[in-house]
């Protein structure tokens, strides 16, 4: 992972903390504790999650009958998070790290003991796991369940404890690698150290031996999972854990690796900076995969997230420059399996999904409009012809269901047309791109009422107004209200974005990342591709005061870009587009005329601002 990746927190450790995988999520606080937290229900937000099922309120550890309370650092990546434990009256120094493998709705926590004596010495770890096994819909009683007390048993031959809802087969498990022997297991009514959290859980405690050498480290790995329909799939998920864990990290820490590596950028303005790449990591764990397989992208962390969501084309969308391109193609197809599982009238896509895949809300004509624009979208950027033809016959029923809808698109109304021309462009381009007849698409957007971007509103939200500032050109104020997002981070989550009506307690918002990440992609780098016609459309700028920036391996279809801006003059700079493809074309306006260039591995141009 990249050290500038790699965040070292030492005050306000009692902000929040996020560990995310594909399949569960972990929240408690930097300081290691496990706080109870949230709002969508009171105080049971925290602890680990796997899918709709919260697993645990969050687990603890003592070392020789110390309760590591409270951490003194806190270390964050965009795969793991660790805590540094002090511990100079024992000569101690201990190392709590925590990460969740991809696919696996449990997590994997590795403790380090370092033996600071110079004499050999042995340690006790006490492992408790707090329970508290519920579903959002049951805690609100709103889905017929009652959740019952949680019960639980230690089993000598896995050597680990297991757990379960007692009224609903709603399942967790917890241990140690198979290397590490259990020395007693018991159900104590609190947690030593800490007290209970509130629920209606168990606590469950193990103790292990470790031994040290002089000036040596003695290292174990512990795993929490959950979510099970059954005992025996906890333990096969424990099972899997302990002999895969290795592997697990090595897999996502290389994938991961390859992810932030695309579309990195260098600005002079180290919070927008930060915002830009760190919004990589944080898509990454607002990803979802479904039961029945495909992806989506969680609506935000960690308000019991419903998938796609309010906003959720805009929240797609900004993963396209993102190197997000496949991703995006994957939760496209997702949301159409998964409307067509819910039997959606034909041409309506879902518009809330839960963690469980079934649809909790039906969009309407406007989401069926940005649906079929952000398939477009999808193809300017990938320019996959086998794609435009898969999703063709949904793009289709939705262009029908906008047209039922709107009376022949003779009754558009004004707060949805700008959804309605750019669905009815975006179907124009999918049919020409898979051979078929435009025409009529054609015929239908000319003669829809002309759209007008209304004047800038005085209370505009930063991403609107930086969006607004942008497409004129002025990069200055754009700039500034990217700092106003900016400045707006969670403490301990660099780069974090939330819009300024985000619910309370919300830490990531998906739709936040679109004000911010399409004003620097379209209005500062200018990069507006059609990766099907192999062209570039490119109005870069540079701000006053900026001595240049830069974005790297910025993916378009099969090929990559870096784009560069060095400031020659107060009013002039020059941009260099360079490409490891063949082929392509850069569209560009020099002295007020369009003009087509070849783009031969490199084009430079000196330009005004």
């Amino acid at each position: 992972m990249p050290d500038a990746y790699r965040i070292y927190r030492y005050d306000h450790l009692e902000s929040p903390a996020v560990t995310a995988g594909s399949a569960a999520v972990l929240i408690g606080a930097q300081n290691g504790l496990f706080p109870d937290m949230g709002y969508a229900v009171p105080g049971e937000m925290g602890g680990l999650w796997a899918g709709e099922q919260k697993v645990c309120d969050g687990f603890f550890l003592a070392i020789d009958d110390v309760p590591l309370v409270s951490a003194d650092a806190c270390e964050i990546s965009p795969t793991a998070t660790a805590f540094h434990y002090r511990m100079q009256q024992e000569q101690l120094h201990v190392v709590r790290r925590q990460f969740i493998p991809d696919g696996v709705s449990g997590c994997v926590i590795e403790l380090t003991l370092e033996n600071l004596k110079q004499t050999p010495r042995m340690a006790e770890v006490s492992f408790t796991v707090r329970t508290d096994i519920l579903t959002v819909a049951a805690a609100r009683g709103e889905d017929g369940l009652e959740l019952g007390r949680d019960v639980g048993e230690y089993d000598e031959n896995t050597q680990a404890f297991y757990a379960r809802d007692s009224r609903n087969p709603w399942h967790a498990v917890w241990g140690a690698e198979d290397s590490c022997r259990v020395l007693q297991a018991d159900l104590p009514q609190t947690v030593y150290g800490f007290g209970n959290t509130q629920g209606k859980g168990i606590n469950g405690r193990l103790f292990y031996r470790l031994r040290m050498a002089p000036g040596g480290q003695a290292v174990m790995r512990l795993f929490v999972a959950g979510g099970f329909p059954s005992r025996s799939r906890a333990e096969e998920a424990l099972e899997r854990l302990r002999r895969d864990a290795q592997q697990m990290e090595a897999c996502k820490q290389t994938r991961m690796a390859a992810r932030l590596v695309l579309s990195e950028v260098s600005l002079p303005d180290e919070g927008i900076m930060r915002c830009f790449n760190w919004a990589k990591a944080y898509t990454d764990w607002l990803t979802r995969a479904l039961p029945r397989g495909g992806i989506a992208l969680c609506a935000d962390l960690p308000e019991h997230p419903v998938l796609y969501g309010d906003r959720w084309a805009q929240a797609l969308g900004a993963l396209l420059p993102q190197g997000g391109v496949p991703q995006v193609m994957e939760m496209l197809r997702t949301l159409v399996r998964v409307s067509e599982q819910a039997q959606l009238a034909p041409g309506r896509v879902a518009r809330g999904v839960s963690l469980g895949g079934r649809v909790t809300q039906a969009g309407g004509v406007k989401e069926s409009a940005q649906f079929v624009a952000l398939v477009h979208q999808t193809l300017l950027w990938s320019g996959d012809r086998a794609f435009a033809a898969e999703m063709l016959p949904m793009t289709g029923l939705c262009i029908r269901y906008l047209q039922r809808s709107t009376h022949g698109f003779e009754d558009v109304r004004e707060e949805i047309l700008p959804d309605v021309r750019r669905a009815v462009e975006g179907q124009a381009y999918i049919l020409r791109m898979t051979g078929e007849d435009a025409g009529p698409m054609l015929d239908v957007l000319a003669a829809l009422p002309p759209w007008e971007e209304k004047p800038l509103a005085p209370d505009a939200a930063p991403g609107v107004a930086a969006m607004w500032h942008g497409r004129r050109g002025h990069v200055e104020q754009m700039i500034g209200c990217l700092s106003q997002m900016a400045a707006r981070e969670c403490p301990g989550l660099p780069g974090s974005l939330r819009m300024e009506d985000a619910a309370p307690g919300v830490l990531l918002e998906a739709r936040a990342a679109a004000g911010f990440v399409w004003p620097l992609v379209r209005c500062l780098f200018g990069i507006a591709p059609d990766a099907g016609a192999r062209l570039i459309t490119w109005t870069p700028h540079t701000p006053i005061g900026w001595e240049g920036w830069e974005i790297e391996r910025l993916r378009v279809g099969e090929a990559c870009f870096d784009v560069r801006s060095e400031r020659i003059s107060p009013s002039q700079a020059r941009y260099t587009l360079r490409t490891d493809a063949a082929g392509w074309q850069v569209a560009v306006v020099i002295d007020g005329e369009e003009k087509r260039l070849p783009l031969d591995q490199e084009q430079t141009l000196v330009m005004g601002d």
